[in-house]
């Protein structure tokens, strides 16, 4: 026996609430004994989902007027062509009538009891006929539905409902794309397990797989478009589901990717995934939201007792600012009074590593006190320092920007590293960052 879903549209999310007072019932009371009106008169459009299966939807007659507890009865009809015309040329509209075979109804008329303030009433929707229907000649079509009662009174106003079905296949794609970082700090456990969710819009009812893969074309070119270095996590470092089971009530399912710690560099590595597959004929992979690149790096836990300056502004820019995740905020150098020689932030380390990377961001506002020129140099007691490099290309200019250095292995060991920054954007001596990350072993 096929399934049955039931999906309703964004305009429809609130058919089911159903109470006397929600459905202002009492405006009618001094004018009728007994008054019955569609809930949701007028246009409604209706999204349904293609998945092989019928949709059913609800329809909503309520009883209202100063009796009740009355009963009364009412029929439902579908309005003629003659009838869609004319609704047609009084509201500038080119509705096309849903053929018969596109739907059913699951009764004509409706008799409320004296204890029923309401009734629902039953449409189930061919949804492939549709969607079928609507591709092959790109027209607006609609289920228009009218009360009348030999009784009671029908409000005139809300007589009407009308039904404007469209059609979309689910799609299951990555819940986010593009570049999603992942840090593993020094004092993770030492098999790290990283999550990657994929999702499918409508509420799960089957049992699929989909398969992703490993794109390693897409990596390059995504290196090359946005000017990065990112290395292809290598195979021996981790492990990872390449098939995610969907399974009923279940619209989000993970790719679980498991870190062996001690096997990861301090390179700034990716995983470029793709979804490539799915089991399920009736759905599809969204083509704009079919792939990720999963960035895995280790990272130095730093806290802010780790840092210092020569130069700390007074008036604004804690260092505490760079280690909060919030682009925001900044560290800024000193700019409100006068400091000698070059302004350096440097990091002392709770061990001696003797290679590293590192990344920061710019300002969240402008580039102007971006660095220029930074001086990286090392020490082992933090006061005699060796020169490790100088940068002064590729370093962003712009505001919320981020950098991220090459892996650095100098010829020697360090517990200490500092940061000079010899001149800023705009040839200034302060400088403004406003995150920082540090990797090394």
């Amino acid at each position: 026996m096929k399934k049955k879903i039931l999906i309703t549209s964004l305009l429809a999310g609130m058919l089911f609430t159903n109470t006397a007072c929600e459905d202002n019932k009492e405006e009618f009371l001094s004018d009728f004994s007994t008054i019955l009106y569609f809930k949701q008169s007028g246009e409604t459009p209706l999204t349904l989902y293609k998945t092989g299966e019928t949709t059913n939807y609800k329809l909503t007659v309520n009883k209202a007027g100063s009796e009740l507890n009355s009963t009364t009865e009412v029929a439902i009809s579908v309005l003629d062509k003659a009838a869609l015309d004319i609704y047609n040329l009084e509201n500038r509209t080119e509705y096309e009538l849903l053929p018969n075979d596109c739907y059913q109804i699951d009764q004509t008329a409706m008799s409320f009891a004296a204890t029923d303030l309401y009734k629902q009433l039953g449409i189930e929707f061919n949804t492939d006929k549709i969607h079928d229907l609507i591709n092959a000649d790109q027209k607006s079509y609609v289920l228009p539905l009218q009360l009348t009662s030999a009784n009671d009174s029908v409000n005139s106003e809300k007589n009407r409902a009308f039904i404007i079905p469209s059609v979309e296949i689910p799609s299951v794609y990555f819940e986010k794309n593009g570049y999603l970082s992942n840090s593993i700090t020094e004092d993770a456990d030492e098999i790290v397990t990283l999550t990657c969710p994929i999702k499918m819009l409508v509420d799960n009812q089957w049992t699929f797989d989909c398969t992703v893969s490993i794109d390693e074309a897409m990596l390059d070119q995504y290196n090359q478009e946005n000017n990065t270095e990112l290395k292809l996590l290598p195979a021996d470092v981790y492990e990872m589901n390449k098939t995610v089971s969907f399974v009923p009530g279940s619209s989000t399912q993970d790719i679980v990717i498991k870190i062996n710690k001690s096997k990861l560099g301090f390179e700034n590595y990716a995983l470029p995934l793709v979804l490539s597959d799915i089991t399920n004929k009736n759905f599809v992979i969204d083509a704009k939201k079919n792939s990720c690149i999963f960035g895995v790096k280790s990272k130095i836990n730093l806290t802010v007792d780790m840092l210092e300056t020569n130069a700390l502004e007074p008036t604004e820019g804690a260092l505490k600012n760079l280690l909060d995740g919030d682009v925001a905020t900044m560290f800024h150098s000193a700019w409100s009074v006068a400091v000698d020689g070059d302004h350096y932030l440097q990091v002392n380390l709770k061990k001696e590593i003797s290679a590293f990377s590192f990344e920061y961001t710019t300002r969240k506002e402008n580039g102007n006190a971006a660095p220029a020129e930074i001086i990286v140099s090392g020490s082992k007691d933090g006061k005699t320092f060796t020169e490790i490099v100088t940068i002064n290309e590729g370093l962003p200019t712009e505001g919320a920007q981020q950098y991220a250095s090459k892996p650095i292995q100098p010829d020697f060991s360090f517990k200490h590293l500092r940061f000079t920054v010899t001149k800023n954007k705009t040839g200034g001596k302060f400088f403004v960052w406003s995150e920082l990350g540090l990797s090394g072993k």
